[in-house]
């Protein structure tokens, strides 16, 4: 049974080595344009200072925020999961950086407005 066709190796060759892939592009490709400096200027806005901060307060892993702010797709998970925590944030703003539908005081506390002051008026 041992000399049998049935424990004869599968192939009578070895597997092919692999071919080195040189990426032209070191940096990872961000999918959604902004989308992780508008993480990180949430996460600054409310004051976490490091991503485990924000990541506890979560109750989600460092390295998946992590990802998330080098540009990895937001999840409809960690989406939804921000704008129940973060009173006023809109997943417009989080996905397409639009400040339509975030309160004033928030959109000036992202950064997404410049400072109170006067306003343009018509002469």
């Amino acid at each position: 049974m041992l000399d049998s066709f049935e424990s004869a190796p599968a192939a009578p060759f070895a597997p092919m080595a692999k071919k080195a892939s040189k990426s032209t592009n070191p940096e990872p490709k961000e999918e959604v344009p902004g989308q992780s400096q508008r993480l990180k200027d949430l996460r600054r806005a409310f004051g976490f200072e490091t991503s485990t901060a924000i990541a506890k307060f979560l109750d989600i892993s460092v390295q998946r925020w992590n990802a998330f702010e080098n540009g990895a797709p937001l999840s409809r998970e960690v989406a939804f999961l921000l704008v129940r925590k973060f009173s006023g944030l809109s997943l417009d703003w989080l996905y397409f950086g639009k400040t339509e539908a975030l309160p004033l005081e928030l959109a000036r506390r992202l950064g997404a407005l410049g400072p109170p002051g006067k306003g343009k008026t018509s002469a």
